[in-house]
């Protein structure tokens, strides 16, 4: 029987590795909505995404017994 373990080092790795490309490629397109502001709605839409992305880390932290407030529910 082949059994696999999961453990966090190595999605931990893998998001480290995405989270700073993605701190590297939101700098350049702040750049970019500094001289072309018609780009802006795509910078509200990462800013969209990551929060949710916030909200769904937030939430796997939060104590079982925490109430969810209403603007995290989905």
């Amino acid at each position: 029987m082949n059994v696999t373990v999961r453990t966090a080092s190595a999605p931990l790795a893998r998001i480290g590795v995405g989270l700073e490309q993605l701190r590297h490629d939101i700098d350049a397109l702040v750049e970019v909505v500094a001289g072309q502001p018609q780009a802006r709605p795509q910078l509200v839409e990462i800013h969209h995404q990551v929060r949710l992305l916030g909200q769904q880390l937030n939430a796997a932290l939060r104590s079982p017994d925490e109430q969810v407030p209403p603007e995290e529910r989905q």
